[in-house]
């Protein structure tokens, strides 16, 4: 998290994430002090990483998702991903979700969706702490 930039990057790099692992890193973020402060999130779905659960799991998945623990003071999300299979489940997620997300496949696109007020060359410096 960069409380100073009111943004956050969760990335989601396990070659197989399962249901629980999903619920554990959404627990873990949602209940961090600095959460309130987020109004920018970018969850970069890894290359690698391919969902162990099935299209039946993705209700579930939207409820632990959707449920808050703080304060939800998120203006935009971004999902970045690009591979075929991960889009897919992406898409069909976020339609399930309670929020404002956004899905595309580049950085360039991505910091236009989150219309932060940080330079791009910033932005991609924050970006590159978790590549």
């Amino acid at each position: 998290m960069f409380p100073e930039h009111n943004f956050a990057i969760v990335r989601l790099q396990s070659e197989t994430l399962s249901v629980k692992e999903a619920e554990q890193i959404n627990y873990q973020y949602k209940t961090d002090d600095n959460y309130s402060n987020i109004h920018y999130l970018i969850i970069i779905v890894d290359e690698k990483c391919m969902p162990d659960f099935n299209i039946s799991d993705l209700e579930k998945l939207s409820n632990i998702y959707n449920t808050e623990f703080h304060t939800n003071n998120h203006k935009t999300i971004v999902w970045l991903v690009d591979e075929p299979l991960a889009t897919a489940f992406t898409h069909l997620f976020v339609s399930k979700t309670s929020d404002n997300s956004l899905c595309c496949s580049t950085i360039e696109k991505a910091y236009a969706l989150l219309n932060m007020p940080v330079e791009f060359e910033e932005f991609k410096r924050l970006i590159s702490v978790c590549l």
